[in-house]
């Protein structure tokens, strides 16, 4: 009966991860595959840090941990009308950073009010993003909704 719980708790958080990594691979490939360069403007230019909870009650101890995203938007026009996006890279996905100064590395050739190139498929004109390389994010996630319910299921039956 323990297996059997586990499988369909973890079961159920490898087909969450195998829709996420199916859906991002997909509009990563719409994204890229018919992207034409447009004009935008830098609205937003920051790094965005995060620190999740400490959990260890113990004096003098952490194991909260702290990562740094570059956070951008801009603005540009498709078709005679404006939009705004905040995409880096084609893909939902984001990339975070151990240190602040690689985060803001990220974000060096993207100042404030600064005029640049973004990539956009005219067909999904909301979805402009600045750097056409393809993530691992969705093969990640692809691969862990795959190996997760057969390993927890294996795992299950030997407690």
């Amino acid at each position: 009966m323990t297996q059997l719980i586990t499988f369909l708790i973890f079961g159920g958080l490898g087909l969450m991860m195998l829709y996420v990594g199916v859906t991002q691979l997909i509009q990563q490939r719409r994204l890229r595959g018919r992207a034409l360069p447009v004009d935008a403007v830098v609205t937003h230019s920051a790094v965005f840090s995060s620190t999740s909870s400490n959990t260890d009650t113990r004096v003098l101890r952490s194991n909260s941990t702290t990562t740094h995203r570059p956070d951008v938007r801009f603005r540009y026009r498709v078709n005679g009308s404006e939009y705004e996006s905040d995409l880096l890279y084609p893909t939902s996905i984001v990339v975070t950073h151990a240190s602040r100064d690689a985060a803001a590395g990220a974000l060096k050739p993207y100042p404030l009010d600064a005029k640049i190139r973004a990539l956009v498929n005219p067909a999904l004109p909301d979805k402009a993003f600045l750097i056409a390389t393809a993530g691992a994010g969705p093969i990640v996630f692809l691969i862990i909704g795959v190996v997760l319910p057969p390993l927890v299921w294996i795992i299950g039956g030997l407690i």
